[in-house]
């Protein structure tokens, strides 16, 4: 899913990326600090993470669960001065819930900021959900 994601996001249109850089490394941590903070306007994609909840189960082992599928994707930015590109950025990372996923029946992208002393952090966190048998 990370790739999928890494792809749209490198896809965006060039005007609206502007001065961003879309990153292929992972936010890592460098000195106790996440990797995006060192690097303002830099976009990165993390690793995916899933978790599955039952949804039910028959007597003969039969069943299904639900697979939540979660990648964040995170940017710093000056909070002092938002650049003029920051919401098309913002509305066109948001679109990368549209990726193509087979046999996904829910899609979800929540953004939330955060500053940090004179630092804006901006993270999305894209939600995949699947229903599996057993």
């Amino acid at each position: 899913m990370r790739t999928e994601i890494l792809n749209f996001v490198t896809a965006i249109d060039p005007n609206t990326l502007d001065t961003f850089v879309v990153s292929t490394k992972l936010p890592w941590l460098d000195n106790g600090s996440p990797l995006y903070h060192h690097n303002k306007k830099h976009i990165y994609v993390d690793t995916e993470n899933s978790s599955q909840q039952p949804v039910f189960d028959g007597m003969n082992g039969s069943g299904s669960v639900q697979e939540t599928i979660t990648v964040k994707v995170y940017f710093v930015i000056d909070a002092k001065q938002l650049p003029s590109n920051y919401d098309s950025l913002v509305d066109a990372i948001k679109d990368a819930r549209l990726v193509t996923v087979a046999g996904v029946i829910q899609r979800l992208c929540q953004v939330s900021n955060q500053y940090i002393a004179d630092q804006l952090l901006t993270e999305f966190e894209f939600s995949f959900k699947k229903l599996l048998t057993n």
